[in-house]
Order: C-alpha cells, then sequence, then structure tokens
C-alpha cells in the first residue's frame, strides 16, 4: 500500500505528519496570545457618554497600573535583592538555626537557658 522511497524509506505521507504538527502548534501558540483590544474596547464603551465620574474612574485605573508597574514592583523586587542578598548583618538570613544548650545565653535577649528539672517520680 505504502510507496516507499529508496533514498530515506519514508513515504510523502510520513514526512508531511511532522509538518502539519509543526504548523498545527504555531496556530495554538499565535491564538494564545492576548489582545489588548478587549480593554480598549470596554473603557472605549465605557467612557461613550463622557460622565466625569467614568473619567475619574479611568483615570485612577491608568495611575494604579502606572504606579504598579514602574514604582511598586520595581520597589519590591530591589527590596527582595537587598535583604537576601547583600544584607551582612548577623541573623538577617539564617540558613540553619544554631543548637541552644542548657546554660546557653541567647544573644539577642541575653537571656540564659536553665538547666532542666529533674522529676524522680516521672518516666522519660
Amino acid at each position: 500500500w505504502k510507496e516507499y522511497s529508496l533514498s530515506t524509506g519514508c513515504t510523502s505521507h510520513e514526512k508531511l505528519r511532522p509538518q502539519q504538527l509543526l504548523e498545527l502548534r504555531r496556530r495554538q501558540l499565535k491564538d494564545q496570545e492576548l489582545s489588548r483590544r478587549p480593554m480598549k474596547q470596554f473603557w472605549n464603551k465605557f467612557l461613550q457618554d463622557g460622565a466625569p465620574w467614568k473619567s475619574v474612574i479611568y483615570k485612577t485605573y491608568r495611575h494604579s497600573i502606572f504606579a504598579f508597574t514602574h514604582v511598586l514592583a520595581p520597589v519590591w523586587i530591589i527590596h527582595y535583592y537587598l535583604k537576601y542578598h547583600v544584607n551582612t548583618k548577623p541573623y538577617a538570613i539564617v540558613e540553619r538555626k544554631p543548637r541552644i544548650f542548657l546554660g546557653d545565653t541567647i544573644l539577642e535577649t541575653g537571656e540564659v537557658i536553665p538547666p532542666r528539672k529533674e522529676f524522680p517520680d516521672q518516666h522519660h
């Protein structure tokens, strides 16, 4: 039923299948791209009657988007980097808690860990 090519051993149908799958994958990825048009359509329809309160809402929305993308997100990234990668204070980054034994002094509070009370009637 199949006519095999002498040089490759594959039929033209077998060669066509990977090309078709590749094209379908490209179309699928293209379809997943988000368009900015739905938001523009929404705001155009929302602002159509020109009510002043609607323009205030739109301006608040635009300023909040700007504040988030240009102020809050960069500040958070810088804060994270400084806190976890640059900070040199002791105990700023605790990778492993030190062991505490009876009689040790806690550095932050100066408190001394008291020895354990012995209770002869209890079994441990």
